[in-house]
């Protein structure tokens, strides 16, 4: 398979290198201060032509797929050596409005058009206190009252909650049991009975909130219902794409973890010279490399066998993201140690692309959970029960 970037790609990917390289110097106040001008970033990623970049022109999008959504925010993680310039691409491509793709002309046109346009932005409300990786443990509901449903449940992890007023949220319909009762409505943060709240502190991925939402007796229009009950499959092909965006970000913090090791220990002296050519050092710099490149393969290929180019098919986007979870961590932790005694101090950006890496391990999938899905898929005989 030809992984050979088109013209109009490497095109994409150089813009998208030179605005991550303009954010370089931000990260780390927005780390420590655990405070970015959101809408500020927002309108400079719209600016270069970054926002719906996998989304259908009909809507405003860009009209790319999965390999150019991957492109552009594999090379904004890297050059930027933070996760929050990406965020507005997701917001815009990502699994909240590629969520509302599946819905019907109801939802999808009266929403979708502001959400391309950057004008609203929507979260994912999956998880909850007590149904992370257990997602068909949700309680959520979403009761049937006339021509609304009325939705009860509290959600955790709402990337954003501070700054994006939509939230395309999992909910159980009428209490149908396991997955068969779940689908998603679009919950807007504005209406009465949602309450936001701040949420835990994290050690690496700040800048805006990881919030929770308390919805209490909230009335929701039916024409909001993105995916009803019975389409529990059919609606996971959407958040796919949250796991291709982990690929994307493994990809581009490895990348950036083994940049700044590359730099330091050329310009690091010990012993009278460089101590990139002591061979402990550049041996460890070809094995990061070489991982590189591994995810690299697994990445591009979820991407570009993505269904209808923009939905990444769960084998192949379960294998990248657990591969990226795995050696990601591995990747910073020895950039850090090839740093020796400044590696976890602030002077040095490491430290920062460490953290956020650690906080990221989890997200969209835990590595426990992928193997799971990676197993099943090569025993389908086999009954791996995950309780």
């Amino acid at each position: 398979m030809d992984f050979t970037l088109t013209p109009d790609q490497r095109d994409l990917q150089a813009r998208a290198e030179k605005l991550g390289r303009s954010f370089a110097d931000q990260a780390a106040s927005w780390d420590e201060s655990d405070d970015a001008p959101y809408r500020e970033l927002f309108e400079r990623v719209g600016a270069e032509g970054f926002l719906g970049i996998a989304m259908p022109t009909e809507y405003g999008g860009q009209g790319g797929g999965a390999v150019e959504y991957l492109i552009v925010v594999e090379a904004l993680f890297r050059y930027a050596q933070s996760w929050l310039p990406p965020e507005p691409v997701f917001c815009t491509s990502g699994p909240g409005p590629s969520m509302l793709l599946l819905g019907d002309d109801a939802v999808k046109d009266k929403y979708l058009h502001d959400i391309v346009a950057g004008r609203r932005a929507c979260n994912i409300a999956l998880t909850e206190p007590d149904a992370g990786s257990a997602l068909t443990h949700l309680r959520t509901t979403a009761v049937r009252d006339g021509d609304d449903f009325i939705v009860n449940g509290h959600k955790s992890f709402l990337t954003g909650s501070n700054v994006n007023d939509l939230n395309a949220t999992f909910v159980r319909f009428d209490e149908i049991p396991g997955p068969k009762g779940i689908g998603a409505v679009v919950v807007d943060a504005t209406v009465p009975g949602v309450e936001i709240r701040r949420g835990p502190v994290f050690i690496g991925d700040r800048g805006i909130h990881h919030g929770e939402m308390v919805l209490t007796d909230v009335r929701v229009p039916a024409e909001n219902v993105i995916v009803g009950p019975g389409q529990f499959a059919r609606l996971m092909t959407a958040f796919n794409l949250e796991r291709l965006h982990n690929c994307g970000f493994w990809l581009g913090f490895s990348q950036a973890a083994y940049d700044e090791a590359a730099i330091y220990t050329q310009r690091r002296v010990a012993f009278g010279r460089p101590v990139i050519e002591f061979q402990s050092v550049y041996h460890d710099l070809a094995d990061m490399w070489v991982q590189i490149e591994a995810l690299r393969l697994l990445a591009y290929r979820a991407a570009a066998s993505a269904i209808d180019g923009r939905f990444p098919r769960l084998a192949e986007v379960s294998q990248a993201k657990l591969f990226g979870a795995t050696v990601g961590p591995q990747i910073t932790l020895k950039a850090m140690e090839l740093h020796g005694g400044y590696g976890p101090t602030t002077d040095f950006a490491i430290q920062r692309i460490h953290r956020d890496c650690v906080t990221n391990v989890v997200a969209g999938g835990a590595p426990a959970v992928l193997r799971n899905g990676v197993a099943a898929g090569l025993f389908p005989d086999r009954k791996f029960p995950q309780g």
